[in-house]
């Protein structure tokens, strides 16, 4: 048996760019082999994307060092007739295949999971992209900015008097990676129990919409009958009955999450010396005076730091946190320096660099840590070691452009 959670298990991988590479970054760090798929001569376009080390855009990009850590990458073209015959054949010992292509292209080259299926029995075939498969929306272009208008989470970002914002990152696409990750070992589990396989459907809008709040904002429009809007820091809803405070303020040096202390009303109070804070009246209906408190707490966080004031706060079970930038937690914080989540990985073009590793701990068999590849670096050992083809015919190959 495998030391690894998902070790035995192979996977190909036809994603482009951020959507799908995270769902298969998450096979391949638990141990999965993954082999990624890539277009011969220039590779995935996540290859290119920046920021690059020292400034050398002829290197690869932060995001694809970051999305391809511990997978193997071949070059083949499946359009042509050729490189669809070596994909079937890799197929036959493949588990999986994880893809993010526009709705169609498979199924157009010969390669749905209808065909996949008469090739490889109890296939898995995992899409992910920002629309799904079906649907008016399903062959739009999209981007992570459309991802997040579309699914609604813009709107519920910013603040209420300006335009709506896209929040940092590209949530909607991580989300849909997880999502694809989990569906695809959910699926590995039943294929092993009834011998089938499965055309698993990810949408980022969708994925981006399982987030909210536990489905408290669809809730509040569905039985309240209001929209829920951008209240900019603040936790969503205008209820003048809700707990009060959660938000964001400033402090001597950055910015401070207030929360108010839940079953424990007075502590707001005992932190801060300010007596208004338990007038009745105000307890009553905190939401209806979040204004005032807001004013009442910066006014005493003015003077305050956020590493002081978060200890003093968690000492009165007020859950309070520092707002931390990112150069906090990559150096300075001492949880994040304790978890040990950013580890030294050597790669061969790039050198070494601190990596995010998985946010989740298995205890006895974690994530492995290592290198994205170079392109096609694993073309022999697939090729010739694997499929058994000869040296010279791999030549052949890449001058025809196949591989």
């Amino acid at each position: 048996m495998s030391e690894l959670a998902l070790g035995g298990i192979r996977v190909l991988d036809l994603c482009r760019g951020m959507v799908g590479s995270y769902c298969t970054k998450i096979l391949a760090d638990f141990g999965a082999e993954v082999i990624k798929v890539e277009p011969p001569g220039v590779g995935d376009p996540l290859r290119r994307v920046g920021p690059f080390k020292q400034d050398r855009p002829n290197t690869d990009g932060a995001a694809f060092l970051y999305l391809c850590t511990n997978k193997k990458s071949i070059t083949l073209d499946p359009a042509t007739a050729t490189g669809r015959g070596l994909f079937l054949r890799l197929l036959k010992d493949a588990d999986v295949v994880v893809e993010n292509l526009k709705p169609g292209t498979l199924s157009s080259l010969g390669l749905g999971f209808a065909e996949l299926e008469k090739v490889k029995p109890g296939i898995i075939l995992t899409s992910t992209t920002f629309f799904g498969q079906t649907g008016p929306y399903a062959s739009y272009e999209a981007s992570e900015l459309v991802g997040v208008a579309v699914g609604g989470y813009a709107e519920l970002t910013g603040l209420p008097d300006r335009e709506p914002l896209q929040p940092g990152g590209s949530q909607s696409q991580y989300q849909a990676g997880l999502g694809g990750a989990i569906a695809t070992m959910a699926s590995i589990l039943w294929r092993d129990q009834t011998g089938q396989g499965q055309h698993i459907d990810v949408a980022a809008i969708d994925a981006i919409k399982a987030t909210y709040d536990g489905g408290r904002v669809f809730s509040m429009a569905e039985m309240g009958g209001e929209v829920p809007r951008r209240v900019g820091t603040r936790n969503i809803g205008n209820e003048p009955h809700m707990m009060y405070p959660s938000t964001l303020l400033p402090c001597k040096d950055g910015h401070i999450h207030v929360h108010v202390a839940p079953g424990y009303a007075e502590a707001l109070s005992v932190l801060t010396g300010i007596e208004r804070l338990v007038d009745p009246e105000l307890l009553e209906t905190q939401r209806g005076h979040a204004d005032e408190i807001d004013a009442l707490i910066t006014d005493w966080l003015k003077d305050k730091d956020k590493d002081s004031t978060m200890y003093l706060a968690q000492e009165l079970r007020c859950p309070w946190t520092k707002v931390s930038r990112i150069d906090e937690v990559m150096n300075e914080d001492p949880q994040h320096t304790f978890m040990g989540f950013f580890q030294e990985v050597d790669h061969p073009e790039v050198g070494t660099l601190r990596y995010p590793t998985s946010a989740m701990r298995l205890s006895v068999s974690p994530a492995l840590v290592g290198p994205a590849p170079t392109l096609g670096e694993h073309n022999a050992e697939v090729y010739v070691g694997r499929l058994g083809l000869a040296s010279q015919e791999l030549a052949a190959l890449r001058d025809r452009g196949v591989i």
